[in-house]
């Protein structure tokens, strides 16, 4: 059954046409310029844009653990956080889970949760009841004495897509600042500064001892599953030329300039967190999307932890102070994601691609997400 769209501004890769879409099956059969009668639906004037893709996304734990020690149903937790990436324009999603964490990660990523979540995500999505195709990020943190384990029993889960390499070792990358990190974290909770010194030791020596050696264990693991692999929180050259080396070709969130400039010489696409760009810099007091984008080395976005901020990130880079063209700025959560990530069949509105698409209109300034398509059947 084929369905049309028409009196739309249609984002495609390069431009912005008001016309007419034709879907059939799964698939966009046209694009046309102009109007369209008949059976066609009137979009009266909105945009449609292709279906957002998040590589990155923590929000499905918060679903999982919506308060301490308070864990729900991981199926139902999975099919909340599903409705809050479609609400978005996310018709796909990389739920980022965590392996070779310790205990003091929290509950949500204990090992046993850890596999309850798992079970979640596949029943939710066997059952039909998922409206976004989703996917796994393994976030993989090369400190971790039981990673190489983890990757064994984890990484051949049918739904694993991406892998990146982490190393969240208090004073460097994210966390280079160590008072800033310890007052948001373990001193917050009441630890005496003796016991966090001692954590700080052990995660030190964990990082001396495990880093070298999984690092190379993750990436043959990879390569033999067929998995991306993207590199995150690099702070020095050194860092990129690291996983780039063993086979990283996405730096997910470089935290200083000097990172993402390596990057980009070694030709990998920088992907910057959209709450960055939206609330004007870094948590962290790192280096700004903003900054990037004035000197060119923004490639793109993933939500980290606000899904909505990606379809925001789609209008706010074709606003003042950057002025991107509308179809470029679309694509940074969309075309180059998707390029980014392997998935060749989606992330443009072209005739043949995958018709995963989102009706927006602006209200205030803020898009709105008014209908969405997955795979040419209307979830929204």
């Amino acid at each position: 059954m084929q369905t049309v769209l028409t009196n739309a501004q249609i984002v495609l890769a390069d431009t912005v046409v008001h016309g007419s879409l034709a879907i059939e099956n799964d698939k966009i059969q046209m694009v046309d310029e102009g109007a369209i009668g008949g059976d066609a639906i009137d979009m009266h004037g909105d945009y449609i844009i292709p279906g957002i893709i998040d590589m990155h996304t923590d929000n499905l734990e918060r679903h999982y653990f919506p308060r301490p020690y308070i864990d729900w149903n991981p199926a139902s937790a999975t099919i909340a956080h599903d409705g809050v990436c479609i609400a978005s324009g996310v018709t796909t999603v990389f739920d980022s889970l965590s392996l070779g964490v310790g205990a003091a990660s929290g509950e949500a990523r204990n090992l046993d949760n850890l596999r309850r979540l798992i079970d979640g995500i596949e029943q939710a999505d066997e059952n039909g009841a998922l409206r976004a195709q989703h996917f796994i990020h393994w976030r993989c943190e090369l400190p971790g004495p039981t990673l190489q384990a983890q990757l064994e029993e984890f990484l051949p889960r049918r739904h694993t897509r991406l892998a990146s390499l982490m190393d969240h070792t208090p004073g460097q990358r994210q966390y280079k600042n160590l008072d800033v990190f310890l007052d948001r974290t373990w001193r917050r909770e009441g630890m005496s500064e003796t016991a966090i010194a001692e954590r700080v030791a052990q995660r030190r020596e964990h990082q001396e001892q495990y880093v070298s050696v999984n690092r190379p264990y993750l990436a043959q693991m990879a390569q033999a599953h067929g998995i991306p692999l993207a590199t995150h929180d690099d702070e020095t050259a050194e860092h990129v030329a690291d996983a780039h080396a063993v086979g990283a070709r996405i730096a997910e969130f470089p935290v200083t300039m000097e990172a993402a400039q390596e990057a980009r010489r070694l030709g990998m696409v920088n992907i910057m967190g959209g709450p960055n760009l939206i609330r004007g810099g870094s948590y962290s007091g790192n280096v700004s999307a903003e900054e990037l984008e004035e000197v060119g080395l923004l490639d793109g976005f993933a939500s980290d932890y606000v899904p909505r901020s990606l379809i925001e990130c789609a209008f706010r880079l074709a606003e003042a102070p950057f002025g991107r063209p509308l179809a470029a700025s679309v694509a940074s959560v969309t075309r180059v994601v998707a390029e980014a990530v392997g998935l060749h069949d989606r992330g443009e509105i072209a005739v043949g691609k995958r018709a995963d698409l989102v009706r927006v209109s602006l209200h205030g300034g803020l898009p709105v997400v008014r209908s969405v398509w997955v795979a040419g059947q209307r979830v929204a």
